[in-house]
């Protein structure tokens, strides 16, 4: 299927369709978008088409955050340790510390572009910034579940200090050349710190195997979360989860390529005004009671 909206132009792993003018352009885009790509597919959408498509722990302003990521994850359990007690695994942690809002190394994307476009359409506070929804094609080796064992190695990387994540990163950097795949990652996975991380690994996976491919703990992957949060059911939402970030650049195989959509400031109110039309409003995407008290108070004290 060929068409105008489907026009584009490619900038490396990243493709930039044309920007959108009006929701029946959007659905048109998205639609040749998702006939041409057979990979399972989602969607985040931004405010700001300059922001970068990353989780909230590895903004640049929160480097400090970044560094203390263990310490800020303990902070938080041991004021509200009851809001924890169901979780199963760091996964289940990370993902209950995004909903409260302390950045993670998860980021959040949507099955649904619809529900991706309403975040790109949000006016902020400031100047008017472009929005930009992001269409993500995960390979199949990158889609996983909350209970598959590299999800659970990239999440327990929240346990580990920023020490032990640097002399993560030096062991791989220090591999033996020439040596058989399989003796190198014995070697890595008897290192003291790699046994480190196995430790928190099989405190939720008691029978979890020593055999970490070092280079899998530098690959995001999508995830498939619990629908046991009401958030979550209604954004259709699920996660990238990010392991650690490269000092080289590491040639991946199967790359999760990016479709962006951009969505100019101009369009941003008319796109909008038609979602909430459809039914895709503040009060469908945030069903919490606190989320609905605060709504109901600005229908009633607002000008």
């Amino acid at each position: 299927m060929t068409s105008s909206s489907a026009k584009k132009k490619s900038q490396g792993p990243i493709t930039i369709s044309e920007p959108v003018s009006d929701l029946a352009d959007f659905i048109a885009k998205v639609m040749d978008y998702a006939a041409a790509e057979p990979l399972f597919k989602c969607y985040r959408g931004q405010r700001d088409s300059s922001w970068e498509n990353i989780p909230g722990l590895f903004r640049p302003d929160l480097k400090k955050l970044e560094e203390c990521e263990k310490r800020a994850i303990r902070d938080l359990i041991s004021v509200h340790p009851h809001e924890f007690s169901s979780d199963h695994s760091m996964f289940d942690r990370l993902v209950r510390m995004q909903h409260f809002g302390l950045p993670t190394r998860l980021m959040d994307v949507s099955r649904n572009p619809l529900v991706a476009l309403y975040f790109a359409t949000d006016p902020g506070t400031g100047a008017q910034t472009d929005g930009m929804v992001t269409a993500f094609a995960i390979p199949e080796g990158r889609e996983k579940y909350f209970d598959s064992d590299s999800v659970s190695c990239l999440a327990n990387l929240s346990n580990m200090t920023k020490e032990e994540k640097a002399e993560i990163i030096d062991v791989r950097e220090g591999r033996i050349k020439g040596t058989d795949k399989k003796t190198e990652r014995e070697r890595i996975n008897a290192t003291p710190v790699y046994q480190r991380l196995h430790q928190f690994i099989r405190v939720e996976k008691a029978h979890f195997l020593p055999i970490i491919d070092p280079i899998d703990l530098f690959k995001p992957y999508y995830v498939h979360p619990k629908m046991s949060n009401r958030r979550i059911l209604s954004q259709a939402g699920g996660f990238i989860i990010y392991g650690l970030k490269p000092p080289k650049q590491i040639n991946f195989a199967h790359l999760i390529q990016e479709t962006r959509f951009i969505v100019p400031a101009g369009a941003k109110q008319v796109l909008r005004s038609a979602l909430e039309l459809l039914g895709i409003t503040e009060s469908t995407l945030f069903p919490e009671i606190d989320k609905a008290a605060k709504r109901i108070e600005a229908n009633y004290t607002s000008s």
